[in-house]
C-alpha cells in the first residue's frame, strides 16, 4: 500500500507556488514540443497519429492543464491522486501503454527541473526539486491505479464471458451472455454478432449496447453500404471482411480516418465509433462460423496490449463453446437477421403459438397410436416452422414454448375425447430438461390441472445437443419424469453421436429413427434400408418400441413394415394438422399393408434386405440358414412372380452372391437389380 507524502506546509506551499508561476507560461509549448518529438514509428507515435488535429489539440491542452494542476499548491494530494487516476484510465482507453506514460511523465519532470536550474537565483532549486519529484510520484501512483482499474474491469469481462460459456446450453443464450458481458465494459459503444449471407453480405444477428436498434434499421435501408466479404469490393476492405477472410482478429484504430472504413463514416459519426475490432469465431479447422464485432468510443482502444490479449481470450473460449454446441440445430441454421430474431421472440412473448398434430400409426395395422404435437408461430395467416424460429430461442424461450405446447396438447386430448377419440399425444422436450427442475414441475402441474392419465402423454427428448452433467444426474432427472407415469421417447435417433449411449443408459419407452436416415432412399435404397434394420434390431433387443419418421411415400411405408419397425410417421400417412381436424381424419383413415405381399418395388427391396439380415444373423452353418435358403422366405420373390423373367434372374443372382458373403460381386448384382426395378 502506498502512503501519500505529508501535505506541504506554508513555506513549501510558497515554494511550490513559485515553481508553478515559473513554469506555467511555458507548459503548453513544452507539451506540444514533447508530442512533436516522439520518435517516428514508436508506439507513442502511433497513438498520436491516430488522432485528428482537433483531438491532438485537445489532448495537448488537457495534458498542460493536468501538469498545471499537479504543480499547483492549492491541489490537495488526494485530489491529485483522484485526478491522476482518471488520467491513467483515459490513457489506457486510447491505447497508451503504462511504460509510455511513465517515459512521458519523466520527460515533463525533466523540463520542469531545467526551468528550475535556470532560475536557481530566485528560489531554493534543491528543495523545490524535491517537492516537484514528490508531486510527480504521487501523480504516477494515481495514473497506475487508473491503469489497474481498466485491467480489473477487463478481467471482469472475461469472468462474465466465461460464465456465459459454461452456463449456456443454447446458441442464443451463449450469444446473449457474451454480448452482454462485453457491452458493459467502459469504452465499448456496441457489440454485434454477424454472419455473411449467401451473397457474402454481413447480417447482424444479435447486438448489445448503444444505438443497436437504430443501426439495425439503418442497415435495411435501400442503398446502405453493407459490409461484405469480397476482397474486390470497397465494402470488403474493412476489419470485418479482413477478419473473416484471414481467421484473425482485425482492428481499425482510427475509424474516422482509416481508408478501409470510409464507407461507414456516417455510421461512426452517428453512433460514436472511434475504433473497432472484428473477432472471427472459427472451428477447429480455422473456418469462421460467426463474427464478433466491437465498436469503441476511443481511438486506439483495441491496441492496448492487455485489451488485445482479452480479445484473444474471448475468441478462444467462445470458439470452444461454439464447437460444443455444433451438434445442435442452432448453428447449422441459415443466417438470421436481427429483426427476424426479434420478431420470433415477440411472437412467443405474445402467445402467438399454435400446435399442429401429426399422426403416428402402428405398422402394419395402421391404427392411430398417438399424435406428435409440433409448435408453430403465427405470422398472420402463415404458420412459421421451427427451423425458422428455434435458432432465436434460448433456455427460457424453449421452456416457455414447452409450457405452451404441453398445455395445448393436454387440452387437445380432452377435446378429442369429447368427440369420441381416445388417444395419446407426444410433446417435444429439449435435452436440458434432464437437469432443469422447471420442466418436471411444469409437467406435474399440467397433468394435475387437466386430470389426464399420465400414460397418455409421451415426452420426446430431442437428440440434438449434449446432455450436461454426470450420467447419474441425467438418469435421475429423466427417471423423475418416469415416476410421474409419462412415457419417454428418444427423438431423432441417428442424427447425433450420442444416440446409442442414450438408448443404453436411459429408461426410454420409444425410440424414433430420424428421417435423415431414409432421406434419399429412392436414389440409394440399399444403404438407407440397411441402416434402419440393425438400429431396429438393437432397439427391440432393449425392449423398445421403434417409430420411423419421414414416411412420405407408399414405398417407404411398406419398407418400414418389411424392416420390422413398430410404427410410422410422415407425409405419406398424414401431414401435420390443426387440432380441430384430427378426429375427422382418424375416422376416415385406413391403410392395408401385407408384410408377405409388398405392392411397391421399394417395399419389395426392403423385404430382400430383411431376408439378408436374417441369413446373416443365423450363421453360416446353421440349419435355420439352410431353411431360409430353401424356402421362399424373401417377399421380393413373390413380388416378381409372373413379371419380367430377367428381373427374377437378377434377383436369384443377388441371393446367391448374398449367401457367399455380400462382397463386391454382391454389390454389383444388387445395383443391377435396383436399376432394372426402377426401369420397370
Amino acid at each position: 500500500m502506498h502512503v501519500l507524502p505529508a501535505p506541504v506546509d506554508g513555506v513549501e506551499a510558497d515554494l511550490l507556488g513559485a515553481v508553478h508561476e515559473l513554469v506555467l507560461p511555458d507548459l503548453r509549448r513544452h507539451v506540444a514540443r514533447s508530442y512533436a518529438a516522439v520518435p517516428a514509428g514508436s508506439g507513442a507515435a502511433r497513438v498520436r497519429d491516430r488522432l485528428t488535429p482537433a483531438e491532438l489539440d485537445h489532448l495537448e491542452r488537457t495534458q498542460a492543464e493536468h501538469l498545471q494542476l499537479l504543480l499547483d499548491p492549492a491541489t490537495d494530494l488526494l485530489e491529485l491522486t483522484a485526478r491522476s487516476r482518471e488520467v491513467g484510465r483515459i490513457h489506457a482507453m486510447v491505447g497508451v501503454e503504462m511504460d509510455w506514460y511513465a517515459a512521458a511523465a519523466a520527460e515533463h519532470q525533466r523540463a520542469v527541473f531545467t526551468t528550475l536550474e535556470l532560475r536557481g537565483d530566485v528560489l531554493d532549486s534543491i528543495r523545490a526539486g524535491r517537492l516537484v519529484s514528490e508531486r510527480f510520484m504521487t501523480d504516477l501512483r494515481g495514473v497506475l491505479q487508473g491503469y489497474r482499474d481498466v485491467e480489473v474491469a477487463q478481467g471482469r469481462v472475461l469472468v462474465r464471458v466465461g460464465r456465459a460459456v459454461t452456463q449456456s446450453r443454447t446458441l442464443p443464450d451463449l450469444v446473449r451472455g457474451v454480448l452482454e458481458g462485453i457491452s458493459v465494459l467502459e469504452g465499448i459503444v456496441a457489440v454485434f454478432i454477424s454472419r455473411p449471407d449467401d451473397n457474402g453480405c454481413f447480417l447482424f444477428e444479435a447486438g448489445a449496447g448503444d444505438g443497436v436498434e437504430e443501426l439495425i434499421a439503418w442497415t435495411h435501408r435501400e442503398g446502405t453500404p453493407v459490409m461484405n466479404t469480397s476482397p474486390d469490393s470497397p465494402l470488403g476492405q474493412g476489419p470485418s471482411a479482413r477478419a473473416w477472410r484471414s481467421g484473425e482478429i482485425a482492428v481499425a484504430d482510427a475509424y474516422l480516418t482509416d481508408p478501409t472504413t470510409r464507407p461507414w463514416i456516417a455510421w461512426a459519426e452517428r453512433f460514436g465509433w472511434r475504433s473497432s475490432a472484428a473477432v472471427p469465431l472459427c472451428d477447429a479447422a480455422g473456418t469462421p462460423h460467426a463474427l464478433l464485432s466491437l465498436y469503441a468510443a476511443w481511438p486506439g482502444y483495441f491496441s492496448y496490449e492487455t485489451r488485445a490479449a482479452m480479445l484473444e481470450q474471448v475468441k478462444s473460449v467462445v470458439e470452444r463453446a461454439l464447437t460444443d454446441l455444433e451438434g445442435r440445430p442452432d448453428l447449422a441454421a441459415g443466417v438470421q437477421a436481427y429483426g427476424d430474431r426479434a420478431l420470433h421472440l415477440s411472437r412467443l412473448a405474445a402467445g402467438e403459438v399454435e400446435m399442429v398434430f401429426q399422426p403416428i400409426v402402428s405398422l402394419p395395422e395402421g391404427e392411430l397410436l398417438k399424435l406428435e404435437a409440433l409448435a408453430r408461430l403465427r405470422d398472420g395467416d402463415r404458420l412459421v416452422p421451427p427451423a425458422e424460429f428455434l435458432p432465436a430461442f434460448g433456455d427460457d424461450e424453449l421452456l416457455r414454448l414447452f409450457e405452451v405446447g404441453l398445455e395445448d396438447s393436454l387440452t387437445a386430448l380432452e377435446e378429442w375425447e369429447r368427440q369420441g377419440l381416445v388417444t395419446s399425444v407426444s410433446v417435444n422436450m429439449p435435452v436440458v430438461s434432464a437437469h432443469d427442475q422447471r420442466y418436471l414441475t411444469t409437467v406435474a402441474e399440467a397433468l394435475a390441472r387437466h386430470r389426464v392419465d399420465p400414460s397418455r402423454l409421451m415426452l420426446e427428448l430431442l437428440e440434438t445437443g449434449h446432455m450436461l452433467g454426470s450420467l447419474v444426474a441425467r438418469k435421475a432427472g429423466l427417471d423423475a419424469f418416469k415416476r410421474l407415469g409419462v412415457g419417454l421417447a428418444q427423438d431423432d435417433l441417428g442424427s447425433g453421436y450420442s444416440s446409442l449411449l442414450r438408448m443404453r443408459h436411459f429408461d426410454f419407452d420409444v425410440v424414433k429413427i430420424d428421417q435423415s436416415l431414409i432421406r434419399g432412399t429412392p436414389a440409394s435404397p440399399r444403404t438407407a434400408l440397411q441402416f434402419v434394420q440393425p438400429i431396429t434390431d438393437i432397439a427391440h433387443s432393449l425392449g423398445l418400441h421403434v417409430t420411423l419418421e419421414g414416411l412420405e411415400t407408399p414405398g417407404l411405408i411398406e419398407a418400414a413394415v418389411q424392416l420390422g419397425v413398430d410404427s410410422g410417421q410422415g407425409y405419406g400417412i398424414a401431414r401435420p394438422m390443426r387440432r380441430a381436424d384430427v378426429a375427422g381424419w382418424a375416422r376416415r383413415y385406413a391403410v392395408r399393408l401385407d408384410r408377405e405381399r409388398p405392392t411397391t418395388s421399394l417395399g419389395a427391396l426392403a423385404a430382400h434386405v430383411a431376408w439378408e439380415h436374417r441369413v446373416t444373423a443365423v450363421g453360416a452353418s446353421s440349419s435355420a440358414r439352410a431353411a431360409l435358403v430353401a424356402s421362399d422366405a424373401c417377399a421380393l420373390r413373390g413380388f416378381l412372380v409372373g413379371g419380367d423373367q430377367g428381373l427374377q434372374t437378377l434377383h436369384e443372382q443377388v441371393h446367391l452372391t448374398a449367401l457367399d458373403g455380400r462382397g463386391p460381386v454382391h454389390r454389383v448384382a444388387w445395383e443391377r437389380l435396383v436399376v432394372a426395378l426402377d426401369e420397370v
